[in-house]
Order: structure tokens, then C-alpha cells, then sequence
């Protein structure tokens, strides 16, 4: 591979995370791309985690562990300032990549040099690691890759777990340490406003939503998300307190659900019908990297 390829770090954060790991890392060494690192943060884990990352046995893992759980915006956060690649990309220990995804989204933030993030679409995996659904990309029929700005405060127009940033962007903002939830749109607020970025319809990210989403959780991202809207009320005063106001809105909506014991359904509405295409992907690429968890645990 060529000198001139970019790096591309992975940063991950891993907490209590032994039986999804070697997915997680497996995928990693199914890379059709070379030239990454992964910084690893093992966030005060009291299982097998430390044990499953030593024993990867690749250079291009670093880690680093807390003596104590810090949470997920402490543990990005020090993962961020370990990175040394031209190009940043994330992998949460319960999920995993597809083969193609640093290869894919190198080749596009190498084509398109005006975009600042590069998101793509996931598959979503239930408790037992199958697919059943995937996230909305709001392309059109046949339309591959769509490229635009964000200039008006909200939600982040991509997700966060499959997507990539140009690392000279990302140093310039942060994960906030005191964000246990919704440290990710936070980040990618910082990084994105006022900036141009792109959305692929290409899945490359296999993420285990299904199985972590909760109305707790869910309302507990809300209230995090009301402490990051409500950092803008001097640079967007109108938009942030808008924003606000939305987000306890959907705080009822799902708390109403929650009486009807319909919150399952709005949690559910997150994501669409698998398509037939996706389907395919994400079976070839499951298949990858399962062989790969096998020979991980040979040499191991």
C-alpha cells in the first residue's frame, strides 16, 4: 500500500463488553484496508474485556484503561486525544464493521476533499446478532451519495457510529467528559455546523441498537441532548431554545408512550424494513468476520 495512504483511526470505547469484543475485534483485522489504528479506552471494565485486548496481538491496537468507570464521554474523549490518523472512524465494542467500511469511506472523503464528515448507513442487530432493520439515510431511489451543509442547529443529518471525519476538524472539538448519553451529537454538532458533509446509502456498520435502545436510555439521551442545546443560547438563541423545546416534547411523547406500553414501537420507528440489498451485505459481511473471530481465537 502506498505511502500516501491516509491513516484512519478507530476509536473505541469498551466497558464490560468480553462477549462482543472479538466481533468488534475481528472486523477490525477483516479490514480490506490496511492502514489503521485502533485507540481503545477500556473504561474501568471488571470482566474478560482487558484479558480479550491484550491478546488481539496487532500493533496497530492501542490502549489505554481507567482505573475507574468514567463513562463513554470520557472515555471518547481520551481516545480522541490518543489519535494519530489523517482520518477518524468509530466502532463501539457491541457492534462491528463490514469488511469494505475504512476502504469505502476512504476512497469518498479522498473524491470529495469539501466534505467534513462522511456518514453511512447501518444495520441494525437484535439481541441475537440478526439483522432487522436499518437506519434511514433519506436518499432517493437509485441515488448512491448525497452531499450538503449543515448551517441551522439540530439534530445531527447523520449518525454517528458508522460515520467519518477529517481528524483536522475533529482535534478542533470535543467529547464532554460529563456526558454519559449524547456525547456523540454533541461532537458531531462541534464538528459539523457550518460545514459541508455527505451521506452514503452503502451500509458498512452493523450496530446493536435494537438490543440497547430503552426508554430509559432514550430519555436519559434527551436530557443530555437538552444540556448540549443548551450551550448555543448566545451563538443560535432562537434555534437552540427551539431545539429545547422539541426535545421535551419528544421526552412526553415517549413518556406517554410508555403508559400505553407502546414505547417499543416509537423506539422501534428509529430504523426501516431491511432491504433486500442490505440484507445481502450484511449476511456476506457477517460471514467475513465470524471466519475472522475464528482465527482470532486459534492464534489466541
Amino acid at each position: 500500500m502506498s505511502a500516501r495512504e491516509p491513516l484512519v483511526s478507530v476509536m473505541m470505547p469498551c466497558f464490560n463488553a468480553e462477549r462482543t469484543l472479538p466481533m468488534a475485534l475481528a472486523s477490525l483485522r477483516a479490514q480490506t484496508y490496511d492502514h489503521w489504528e485502533a485507540v481503545v479506552v477500556d473504561d474501568g471494565s471488571t470482566d474478560r474485556s482487558s484479558e480479550i485486548l491484550n491478546a488481539f496481538g496487532d500493533d496497530r491496537l492501542r490502549v489505554e484503561r481507567f482505573d475507574t468507570n468514567r463513562g463513554r464521554g470520557a472515555a471518547r474523549h481520551r481516545c480522541l486525544e490518543m489519535a494519530r490518523g489523517d482520518l477518524l472512524s468509530f466502532l463501539d465494542a457491541d457492534d462491528w464493521l463490514f469488511p469494505n467500511k475504512l476502504s469505502h469511506q476512504v476512497t469518498l472523503m479522498r473524491e470529495h476533499p469539501e466534505i467534513t464528515v462522511l456518514g453511512a448507513a447501518c444495520v441494525i442487530t437484535d439481541a441475537t446478532g440478526e439483522a432487522v432493520g436499518q437506519t434511514r439515510t433519506d436518499l432517493g431511489p437509485n441515488q448512491e451519495l448525497a452531499i450538503d451543509r449543515f448551517d441551522r442547529l439540530g439534530p445531527p443529518p447523520v449518525g454517528f457510529p458508522p460515520c467519518m471525519v477529517r481528524m483536522d476538524d475533529a482535534q478542533l472539538a470535543q467529547f464532554n467528559p460529563a456526558f454519559r448519553r449524547s456525547q456523540d451529537s454533541d461532537f458531531l454538532l462541534q464538528v459539523m455546523l457550518g460545514k459541508a458533509y455527505a451521506m452514503s446509502a452503502t451500509p458498512l456498520y452493523a450496530y446493536s441498537q435494537a438490543e440497547a435502545a430503552s426508554l430509559d436510555k432514550t430519555l436519559e439521551g434527551y436530557r443530555y441532548r437538552l444540556r448540549c442545546y443548551g450551550q448555543y443560547t448566545e451563538r443560535y438563541p432562537l434555534r437552540s431554545r427551539t431545539q429545547m423545546a422539541k426535545t421535551v416534547a419528544r421526552m412526553g411523547v415517549y413518556k406517554a408512550a410508555s403508559l400505553l406500553h407502546a414505547e417499543q414501537h416509537l423506539i422501534a420507528r428509529r430504523w426501516e424494513e431491511l432491504s433486500p440489498e442490505a440484507e445481502k451485505a450484511f449476511r456476506d459481511a457477517k460471514q467475513t468476520v465470524v471466519r475472522a473471530v475464528g482465527a482470532l481465537r486459534e492464534v489466541s
